[in-house]
């Protein structure tokens, strides 16, 4: 999986598509003027709910929890563990839903700056403009913001964007905007790999 990793890391846009393996699945990282294809390592069972275990091609590790970020390793900002209260669930007509509000708890590195707590709103929000999207039109789906209204206002981090996905019946987030720091954002997006072009026949009596 990770010789996998390696072989399609991406670390330039204007590098080609990279040859994706198709017993793997991939999320399409970006940062900045930077774009990464993770694959996803392995689901990490817990009593919350299946988190997902991303892996790039330089050693970084994402942790996604129904879409939401609970860990990283190997960036310059770390979350170690977030831990949640009162974590709605992606339900209901984003366009007439009341915001919701849950807490969340991380761990930071460097610095050791452990049990940071953060008040959280939800909030339906209308399709953005711009977005770093690119296998899916943004207004094939649901958004929500997500906002820190924690205190002080200088410890809050950016609000996060989510588009959810009613494909199957069940609502399963497919593009994020998050940040761990005011100056680490990042965009996630499940990524399908587009099939590879037939080969065309060979002419007859050539």
């Amino acid at each position: 999986m990770l010789a996998t990793a390696r072989q399609i890391y991406s670390g330039n846009t204007a590098a080609p598509q990279p040859t994706f393996n198709p017993n793997y699945r991939y999320l399409r990282v970006a940062v900045g003027e930077q774009t990464v294809f993770m694959v996803l390592g392995y689901i990490d069972k817990r009593p919350e709910g299946a988190v997902e275990v991303w892996y790039s091609g330089n050693g970084e590790v994402v942790r996604l929890l129904d879409g939401r970020l609970v860990g990283t390793t190997g960036l310059s900002t770390d979350w170690r563990n977030v831990r949640f209260s009162n974590l709605p669930a992606w339900t209901g007509d984003a366009n007439g839903a009341p915001p919701k509000a849950y807490q969340r708890e991380r761990d930071m590195m460097p610095g050791y700056r452990f049990g940071i707590r953060d008040q959280i709103v939800q909030t339906p929000i209308a399709a953005p403009q711009q977005t770093a999207l690119a296998g899916i039109a943004a207004a094939s789906l649901r958004w929500y913001e997500e906002r820190s209204v924690s205190h002080p206002a200088s410890a809050s981090l950016p609000p996060a964007r989510f588009g959810v996905s009613q494909a199957g019946g069940t609502p399963r987030v497919v593009y994020s905007e998050q940040c761990i720091s005011n100056d680490l954002c990042m965009s996630f997006e499940q990524w399908t790999p587009s099939p590879p072009a037939p080969v065309a026949a060979a002419s007859a009596g050539t």
